[in-house]
This record gives C-alpha cells, structure tokens and sequence, in this order.
C-alpha cells in the first residue's frame, strides 16, 4: 500500500466545510487518493487545524463504507492557531476496488478516495538520453532491452537536459486482479510523452501542466509476472521530467485523475477609498488589505535602493564620493520621481555572526542614516532583514553563509540564528535617531527573508537543488538534516518514507519555520504587518502553509518581462502585463511586489504602466521596482546591470516609471482589463503602446508622456493641466533638448519649471563598466517654447534671479535648471 499527493492539503476529492472566520477548526485530507495494492492496511492520514486564539480539544471519529478503519475514533487536542496530524489506517474488503474514508469533528468533516494500486514512485527507475536530433527509437521500450547500465533516478524527478529521456520502471500486477479495468496515472510530465506498456504505446500527451490518465490494455498486461513501463519524456525548455507524484496504477473503470480543485475561501474585500501617505503613520491588514492605521486602502509606488551594501556600495566607496551627500541627493531625486516607499532586502551576511548577532559597522552606520532621512522626509521603508545573498563585503562567519538558501527553512542552529538576529535587528538602535527600528516612522512592513528556495523530494537521495552559491559541504550538511528530519517526522506519525507524504511533511516544515520568525518578530514589541514570500513556492503545500500560517501579508515573486539574457528593447512585453491571477487560498493575506522592472532595456518606456495595471489587477498595494541607481555609479551602470533606473540618466524610463506610479494610485484594487497585445488603453486615465514605445497619462490636472506626444495618442488632453512631466514636445510645450522636465502650476500665474540635463546614450546598460559607460549628461541650452494656453507673453525667471530670460524665437533657451514662469494678472 501507498499514498499519493495530486492536488493540496486544501482540496482533496471531498471537502464539506472550512473553519469559520472565529477560529473554528476545520478538517483537511492530507491527500486526496490513499492506494492498497496488498492485504496489509494503509494508513489515512487527516489535518485538523485550528484558527481560534486558544487551544480545541475534539473527538475525531472515521468511517469506510466498503472497508476496515482504525481507529474509529481518537481525541486530539490542537494548540491555538496550530495544526495536528491524526491517522487512521484503512483496509478494503477483498470484492471491493475502492471506497471512501470519512472523519467527523462534531459538524465539520472531510473526506478521501482509497483505491486498489501500485505507486510507482516507490520503484526504481532508470533513465537513458537520446540524442536530441535523432529520431526517436521505439525499440527502447521493448521489455527485452538491457537497461542495466541505464541511470539509476527517483521519480517524481525534474532535470534541465534537454534531450529525449528515455524512463523505465519495472512492476508486478498481482494475479488476483485479472479482469480488472487498470489505469496509469501520472500527475503531470514536464513537456511532452510517450508512454509504452511492454513496448506498446498506450498514450501521448503534449503540455507540461496537464494530467495523463491511460487505459492499461488488458492484452498488454502479464498478470504475476513482470512487466515494464517506458515514458519517453521530451523536455523542451527549461526545467522537465516526471516532476510532479502521484505516478500510479489503479484498478477501476473510472479515470482517477481527481475532481476540479474546490477551495472554500471567503470573498476578497471590495475596494475602498485609498489614503493619502502623509503624514506616515503605522499599517494594519484587515481581511487581506492593507489599511492605514486611520482607515483608507494602502497604495505605494517605490523602488529598492541599496547605498549601504552590495557592489552599490563597493562602488560608491572605489568612486570615494560623500556616502550621505550621496544618499540625500538621491532621495531628491526620488521625491521628485514619486517615490512613496523604498524596500530594502538587508544583506544579513554583512552585519551578522555565526548565532545572528548583530555586528555594527559601516554598513550598518548607513542603514541607520537612511531610516533616519526617509523618516524626516516622510518616506515608508519596507525591510527584508534576511537577503541570504552574499557579496563583496559579507562576513565568512555569518550563519546565512553558512546555510543553504533551503536549509535557512529547517536546519535548527539557522533557524535560532535568524531569530536571533532578528530580534537585534528590529531591537537596534538608530544612531541618528535614537529610536529602535521597530519604532522608526518610515517603517511599516517586513518580509522575514528575500526569495526563499526549498529541497524537494528528490533531495532526500541525490542531487536535484541548483546550488545558488553555496559551498557543497553546506549543501550536503543540510540534505542530510533534511533527510533526518523527514524520518523522524514519518515515524512519528506511523507513515512509512513514501513520497505520497513528503507534501504533508513540507507543510508541516514551512509552518513551523513562520511560526518561529514571525514570533521573534512579535517578541520584539514590533507590530508591522509581516510578509512572507512565496517565491520559489508554486507546489500547493507551501502556498497553503503561507496562507494557513501567521503572516499577515504574501510577497508575490518579482516580476522581471523578457529576462536579461539579452537587450530587451524592440522585444514587445506587453503580453506578460496581462491581468494577474494568485491563488485563491492567499484571500486573507495582503498582497505586496518586492520587486519588477523592465529588465535588460536602454531605452523602452512603455511597460511600467502596464505593470501598474497587472499589480492593481492582482490587489497589490505596494510595488517596488528592483532597482534604483545611485547618481554617483548610473553613468556606468555597475551594479545589477539587468536593471537601469536613475533620475537623470534614463529621463524616458524615469517618466514612464512616474506616469505607472500615478496609474498605480488611481486604480482600484482587482481592476480588470484584457490581455495587452500592442497596447494597453485605460479610458480617462493611461495609455502604453509597445509599436509606439510610448506610454501617457492624462486626467484633468495632470499629463506625464515618456517620450513626445506625437500621431498616437488615444487618450484626450485636458486644455490646461496643472501638472506636465515628459521628455521631447507636446501640445503643451515645444522642447528639443533629451532630459525630462517637470511643469507645475504653482498659483494662478505662476508655474515652476524643473529642467534635466541631456541624457545621451552611449554603451549598453547589461555591458556597463568604469571603462565603459551607459550614459553621459550634457548640460547644454535647448529652447522651450510654452504652448499652454493662456500663457502666451509669459516670462521665465532663473530661480533667485529677478531678471528675466530673454525671449528666443517666441521661447526661452534653457539650461538644466529651475525656473519660475510668471504671466500678467
């Protein structure tokens, strides 16, 4: 007998109820599908959780109409806000194929299908490639062949070969089942298959995501002898493979791949009135939405900037300029860009030990200086504490150096170590402000650790984890605690190391890791809503572990069209601004972006709107792009060079990024629109088009366009906006010079004028270099002539200068600079 996994620990084929808003508790199947293939009973194991605020004692009663279940009942008690796993073991009578398990906690049940099977995930495989332009060889199926000197693999397995993999396994189908209808069940195959019974071909399917379910032909089948099944896997990008259990033969007439998923979660909020930023002021999360703590919905526009650490900072320091001149002059530029919140993932590596005790140093010297200017500016922060990620200046001895990315979710002494320093952290006080980070203004939002990763099951026995830069002595430390871990966890619950289990043990692994980080951040007196990421975590028990669990908010995985393997610009991304879909399970979690960009481009200026369409779509309150240039490296692009943006080096993607940012605080949450194709339209409000590579925004008062208003615009314009940022002419002004400008109404007969210098691009921001680089400025006079009406026979003043330009040709020639522009009342 075994178990299989094929869809949540949420949705298992049956599914009566779910636990109510007041913490009820509520029952789950830890699988949909539990398999018998011999006489021995096969254990049926269930979820109970429980969302109320203290501890549930119940009596959990189980029933099998057409077998044997034991026990028929047990007591549980489950900690407050906790879970508990209780098993059963079930036995089908011998006349009978399949039937249904059900346990009861007074008016709450659920449900799973047992069924007679082989698992065939607990066989070994063996796995030969093909060339990957040779036609494919059917003989390689035949039962007769040598596969001896084969690979040996586990299955579910994924690898990123791509050629033509040939898999084999060899089974017994028992005598007694003779003239039973058999069926092969794989979950999915990671791209394409061809699957033979003893080198017959019995099914193809195409798609990487989708089911296959195959009729075993009874004149195939050596009943009590052996018999081999060939998938021909065909991987043809990327990741691929048997990836995904169960892998299976039933026995019944029905097809076995389970019903559609049913996920009993409340309604999202509708949208409300979103609040103005200032002046800042703590944040709550109330049914999945982000509020201020005054009321009003939660809608922020930043970037991550990262002056304190990295090759940003290594740079800064090798270009010996003012470190906090620097970081002032940069969070002047980005007010002027709109910048409402800035996230920070904080290199741990640089400021922690090996027990996560914080170490104080320059690095940590200018995270202070920066909460302390973005708390008098009026700035929100958003703090990852724990990046992971290593750099130039990372401690050899910090404990994220020495953990695996997946280890820092398990392994005991790191998860005490984060704990630890995230107490210090949120502990620490700021030298310029004299108050602990926890109690800064500006910060308003945690996510515990940047872009986590995860082991798979095929980490238990071999190699699957892609290291992502760490030493193989910490990998194969960790893989050996996981593997420690995951025994003691079956013994304990009386489940044998089926890969069946391993979803339930990885739920189990996940919420005791958020359990713990978020109760070190609580214990620090901090009550900013905390965030965890599910990056890395598309399989079903991690995302319902993230929404079983204690966070607050979810961190959705950064958004990054097109890649950076190569220049983007010319390559149309609009189609991956299509509206955004999130699993349902995340209903009560708050949604915030920790990173996006328009990767890999110098010059495209028309997808951050559209972006700012797919957040709002997908209820995300705050978006951060990845990331901004310091003034002091931009020109040479030196950092993260995939991503480019700077006030004064990029003007057409800086007033893209604004025009997306003003797009971003007027949509409602969960706004619907159709997939973009070559533009993107939003009446009365934005409008970005990739053929145009232009994107604008025009409302009654203001009017922003990245490049020239010229043949396209199917927006309408308003006759007298108050405020016009853009680069190049319009109808509103005429300007031959490439930086932006920014025109504001001031009073009635007053505007101010912000004027760039010229941007000239001159290399490629993926090949930037101090001895090559991006972009040079040149300050040099451009005429402007205003063309707003009702200002003709304006005059244009320097700032503190009371004489005013001479006109040129019905304009002004203007330097980079401000101005005052001032009409006759």
């Amino acid at each position: 007998m075994r178990l299989w996994w094929a869809v949540a620990l949420l949705t298992g084929s049956v599914i009566a109820c779910s636990a109510t808003e007041q913490g009820a508790l509520e029952l789950r199947p830890a699988l949909p599908v539990v398999l018998i293939a011999d006489d021995r009973p096969a254990p049926v194991p269930f979820l109970v959780l429980n969302r109320a605020e203290q501890a549930a004692d119940a009596q959990i009663t189980f029933i099998c109409s057409g077998g044997r279940v034991e026990p028929s009942s047990l007591s549980v008690r489950v900690p407050a806000r906790g879970w508990q796993v209780v098993t059963a073991r079930v036995d089908l009578s011998s006349q009978q194929d399949a039937s249904i398990v059900e346990t009861r906690a007074g008016d709450k049940k659920a449900s799973v299908s047992v069924r007679r099977g082989i698992d065939l995930t607990l066989k070994e495989w063996r796995r030969l490639y093909a060339p990957r332009e040779a036609r494919r060889d059917p003989t390689l199926a035949e039962p007769g062949v040598d596969d001896s000197a084969w690979e040996r693999i586990g299955v579910p397995s994924l690898w990123f070969d791509l050629r033509p993999a040939w898999c084999r396994v060899r089974f017994t189908i028992p005598e007694a089942w003779r003239g039973k209808k058999l069926r092969l069940y794989m979950a999915a195959v990671d791209d394409n298959d061809v699957t033979y019974l003893n080198g017959t071909p019995i099914g193809r399917t195409n798609g990487w995501d989708l089911p296959r379910d195959y009729p075993l032909p009874e004149s195939l089948v050596r009943y009590g002898e052996e018999n081999v099944l060939t998938v021909m896997v065909e991987n043809t990008y990327a990741g691929g493979g048997l990836y995904r259990s169960p892998i299976v033969i039933v026995a019944g007439d029905e097809p076995i791949a389970p019903p559609a998923e049913r996920v009993d979660v409340p309604p999202r909020p509708k949208p409300g009135v979103i609040g103005k930023p200032l002046p800042l002021r703590p944040m709550v999360v109330r049914d999945g939405v982000l509020y201020y703590s005054d009321g009003g919905e939660v809608a922020l526009w930043g970037v991550n900037y990262y002056p304190q650490s990295w090759h940003q900072y290594a740079n800064m320091k090798r270009l010996g300029v003012d470190m906090k001149a620097t970081i002032r002059q940069d969070l002047d530029h980005l007010q002027m860009m709109g910048v409402e919140i800035i996230r920070i993932h904080v290199f741990d590596r640089e400021i922690s030990d090996g027990q996560g005790n914080l170490i104080d140093n320059e690095h940590l010297d200018l995270l202070d200086y920066l909460v302390a200017e973005c708390s008098r500016r009026g700035i929100y922060m958003m703090f990852t504490p724990i990046a992971w990620w290593g750099g130039p200046n990372e401690r050899a001895d910090s404990f994220s150096a020495n953990t695996s990315k997946p280890g820092m979710m398990f392994v005991p002494e790191a998860k005490r170590a984060a704990a630890n320093y995230l107490r210090q952290f949120l502990g620490h006080v700021n030298r310029y402000t004299g108050r602990a980070f926890k109690d800064e203004p500006c910060l308003v939002l945690l996510e515990v650790m940047n872009e986590p990763a995860y082991f798979v099951y095929q980490d238990l026995f071999t190699h699957s984890y892609t290291p992502q830069g760490e030493r193989p002595e910490v990998i194969e430390r960790d893989r050996a605690t996981f593997r420690r871990l995951w025994q003691e966890w079956c013994r304990r619950n009386r489940l044998e190391e089926s890969p069946g289990y391993f979803p339930l043990f990885r739920y189990e692994l996940m919420r005791e890791y958020i359990r713990e980080m978020v109760g070190a951040v609580r214990s620090t007196g901090a009550k900013q809503p905390v965030a965890i990421s599910f990056f890395g975590g598309a399989d079903r028990e991690i995302v319902q572990a993230i929404a079983d669990s204690e966070c607050e908010a979810i961190t959705i995985p950064a958004v990054y069209p097109g890649g950076w393997e190569q220049v983007n610009d010319g390559v149309n991304l609009l189609p991956q601004a299509a509206p955004m879909e999130l699993p349902a399970e995340f209903a009560r979690k708050a949604r915030l972006e920790y990173e996006f960009d328009t990767p890999a481009t110098n010059v495209s200026c028309y997808l951050y709107p559209a972006l700012a369409a797919h957040f709002r779509s997908g209820e995300v309150q705050v978006a951060c792009q990845f990331q901004y240039d310091s003034v002091s490296t931009a020109r040479w692009n030196t950092d993260w060079q995939a991503h480019w943006l700077n006030w004064l080096y990029t003007p057409t993607k800086t007033v893209s990024y604004m025009l997306a940012g003003e797009t971003f605080r007027r949509l409602p949450r969960g706004i619907t629109y159709e997939r973009p194709t070559q533009q993107l339209v939003l009446p009365d409000l934005m409008a970005t088009s990739f053929a145009h590579n232009q994107s604008i925004l025009a409302t009654e008062e203001v009017v922003m366009y990245s490049r020239g208003i010229d043949d396209w615009n199917p927006l309408p314009l308003p006759k007298s906006p108050k405020h016009i940022v853009g680069t190049g002419s319009s109808p509103y002004v005429e300007y031959t010079g490439s930086g932006l400008y920014v025109l504001k109404q001031v009073d009635e007969n007053t505007l101010s004028l912000h004027v760039n210098p010229d941007a000239l691009l001159v290399g490629n921001s993926l090949r930037g270099s101090f001895d090559a680089p991006v972009a040079v400025l040149k300050e040099q006079p451009h005429l402007f002539r205003l063309k707003l009406e009702g200002w003709q026979g304006a005059q244009c003043y320097p700032v503190g200068n009371t004489a005013p330009l001479p006109e040129v040709m019905g304009g002004w020639l203007l330097r980079p600079g401000d101005y005052l522009i001032r009409r006759s009342r």
